[in-house]
């Protein structure tokens, strides 16, 4: 497993290493505010938090990053479009 994260980082796949991180930061903390409340139960109640700020964090920045991939490609594809940098005097 650590083979393939570094194959990744050498691959430059930033997203899905920072995805793979908060998945990884979810799952260990929740583990532990399980183990938490099994000696106390408000305290890990309140480890609790961790876990899904980390969730919702990793949501949020999977629907940041495809926001901006969309409007990059957007960007693209209309630049490489040749219709639509014609103007209505070039079709007179």
């Amino acid at each position: 497993m650590i083979k393939e994260l570094i194959k990744l980082y050498k691959d430059r796949r930033e997203l899905t290493l920072l995805e793979i991180t908060y998945f990884a930061l979810s799952v260990v903390s929740f583990a532990i505010a399980g183990i938490l409340a099994l000696f106390n139960q408000a305290l890990g109640i309140s480890v609790l938090i961790v876990p899904l700020v980390a969730f919702v964090a990793g949501l949020m920045n999977i629907v940041a990053w495809a926001v901006v991939r969309l409007t990059i490609e957007g960007l693209i594809n209309r630049d490489k479009n040749p219709a639509s940098k014609t103007s209505t005097k070039d079709k007179k």
